[in-house]
């Protein structure tokens, strides 16, 4: 059920010689992404999968972080590629830097790579090619590395992750051009030739291939400020192991290095953050403190229903109907909750005749059951009841006979409690046979009461059993008595336990169809009544608007649930990612 499984990524941390803070923030961030990045791929079709972070962010490693977690997590193989390996050639850059502008020397900006290269490979795995060259350069020599030594993918790749600085960035409007923005530009780039010639590349060549890109991850970095103080600690870790004048830089020399790319990281910072389909933003000791994830801006619905007279039909309980959207809801992570006057035994019959496996709540909110295999832990002050766990809110059965017992005995001749009815009688009212009457009669906390007696006599039977503390519900044909429990108590203690396993908020959508189930949906962010013409009390909001449906149940269920955008949408895209494949 969580959607963020936790992972040993030791062996990955000892690879890439990473803190233990690196478990947690797989665990909090970079597994979650990959659950986000698998539900954004169409079935059967590659997904290009873009990084964009400045210098010292961290993207290299997480990119092979999410390599690693598909290849040892799903069955999709998966490539990363770095936008650096796709370097011009040395010869090519002092070309550039002698032909167009001297800035081009400097490798790293848009401009100074082989973006027909880039496209021809992304498009070559995108299109389940085998055998593809992956370009390497070599940082060292400061040159491409001989292509004998590129790999090639021996099988088709299914997610491809393209990294870098740069990648996913849009060109600037041309007014944002006319001013430099850095010593460096005012120096060496005072007509404006370079960094326009920059933007063009971003607004052409460039466009080629990030215009293909499916999702976008984006490690933000606080500001360029930071940007330049990592990599400033860098150069100085650098000088402390092998002393100044190898390979490193002085403060001048990276200001003037860092430069080249303060523009676009500038940029990238003010609108691809807003862009992205996922952002996580960085603090400035490079940690992550947050992440959004686009579709976190949907909400995650979840459904609570009675059964007889709103899923099922009152007069034959047939489940055929209603089977395939429960299949369709349950395969699109769409929680359906049973919230029922039914049984435990009923219940647990019910959920296997449709293959559904969710957490259910039974006796009108007596108690509430869930698969123990739901949640990685049993959650507090549940015990283990079978394959589920039980959180119980009512007294056993035995103290409400105890106290029926204890009411005038004039009372007793004009109702039946629904375990001392007969098979043929349950049969008679309900419709139940005489398997289906057995497991309703198993009962544990409550026993529904059957009243044949007069409405004058019904008045101050209410009011005696109210008198004890209890709270009664006049149901489609039976009258349900509890102390201290109701629907709506159960559906929120399940809320609760569920939200902390979804990292969208939840919409409660609550269906009824008799006062029964008045708390249950005047508690739900979207109340639902079915409708039912045998219920003797039809139900009526005090506090919560409600939508009515048309037709009876099972089919006014449907059309309900079906109709309703948060739900719709998430059916209809998973519709649209089979019918790509």
């Amino acid at each position: 059920m969580s959607e963020a499984s936790i992972v040993d990524i030791t062996p990955f941390l000892a690879k890439h010689q990473l803190p233990l803070k690196y478990q947690y923030l797989s665990e909090q961030f970079f597994i979650p992404l990959a659950h986000d990045i698998l539900e954004s791929k169409k079935n059967n079709t590659p997904i290009f999968v873009a990084i964009n972070g400045c210098q010292g962010s961290g993207k290299t490693t997480l990119a092979d972080f999410l390599v690693t977690w598909f290849s040892n997590n799903t069955p999709f193989t998966s490539v990363a590629l770095s936008i650096d390996d796709f370097y011009l050639s040395k010869a090519h850059r002092q070309g550039l830097a002698k032909d167009v502008h001297p800035l081009f020397a400097t490798r790293g900006v848009p401009g100074t790579h082989d973006v027909g290269l880039m496209n021809t490979t992304i498009s070559r795995l995108l299109a389940k090619e085998v055998g593809v060259p992956l370009p390497k350069f070599d940082k060292q020599h400061d040159d491409c590395s001989p292509e004998q030594t590129w790999q090639c993918n021996n099988k088709p790749i299914d997610i491809i992750i393209l990294e870098g600085w740069c990648v996913g960035s849009e060109p600037q409007p041309l007014f944002s051009l006319s001013e430099p923005i850095n010593e460096l530009e005012r120096q060496y780039d005072k007509e404006g030739v370079w960094r326009r010639c920059v933007n063009s590349c971003l607004a052409n060549e460039y466009k080629s291939v990030f215009s293909k890109i499916d999702y976008t991850v984006m490690l933000k970095a606080p500001s360029f400020e930071d940007v330049f103080k990592w990599r400033q600690e860098q150069e100085q870790k650098l000088i402390a192991a092998k002393g100044e004048g190898d390979g490193t830089m002085s403060d001048e020399q990276l200001v003037h290095f860092i430069s080249h790319f303060e523009r676009i990281t500038r940029e990238n910072l003010n609108t691809l953050s807003a862009k992205a389909n996922a952002l996580l933003e960085l603090d400035s000791n490079r940690d992550i403190s947050a992440m959004h994830l686009t579709s976190d801006d949907t909400l995650q619905p979840i459904i609570f229903t009675d059964l007889d007279g709103t899923l099922l039909d009152h007069a034959d309980y047939n489940t055929k109907n209603i089977s395939s959207l429960l299949q369709s809801l349950q395969a699109a992570h769409i929680p359906v909750v049973f919230n029922t006057s039914k049984t435990f035994c009923e219940v647990v019959e019910l959920k296997n005749e449709l293959n559904i496996q969710q957490p259910f709540i039974v006796e009108n909110g007596a108690a509430a059951y869930l698969p123990v295999d739901y949640f990685e832990l049993k959650p507090i002050g549940c015990t283990q009841v079978g394959a589920y766990w039980c959180y119980a809110f009512a007294k056993p059965l035995s103290n409400l006979l105890s106290d029926l017992d204890s009411l005038s005995s004039e009372y007793k001749s004009h109702y039946k409690l629904f375990s001392d009815l007969s098979s043929e009688q349950i049969s008679s009212l309900t419709g139940l046979d005489e398997a289906h009457a057995r497991r309703a009669q198993t009962r544990d906390f409550s026993d529904p009461l059957y009243w044949h007696g007069s409405d004058e006599l019904l008045n101050a039977f209410v009011n005696d059993v109210k008198a004890l503390g209890y709270e009664i519900k006049i149901g489609g044909r039976f009258i349900h008595i509890a102390k201290n429990t109701d629907k709506s108590a159960a559906q929120q203690w399940l809320v609760k336990q569920i939200s902390q396993h979804f990292r969208k908020p939840l919409t409660v959508i609550a269906l009824g169809d008799s006062d029964n189930d008045k708390q249950m949906l005047e508690q739900a962010d979207i109340a639902i009544i079915i409708h039912n013409p045998s219920s003797k009390k039809p139900v009526k909001l005090t506090h919560n608007k409600a939508r009515y449906s048309q037709s009876p149940a099972p089919l006014g269920w449907i059309e309900e649930i079906t109709t309703l955008p948060c739900i719709s949408s998430i059916l209809n895209t998973i519709e649209e990612r089979k019918s790509h494949g």
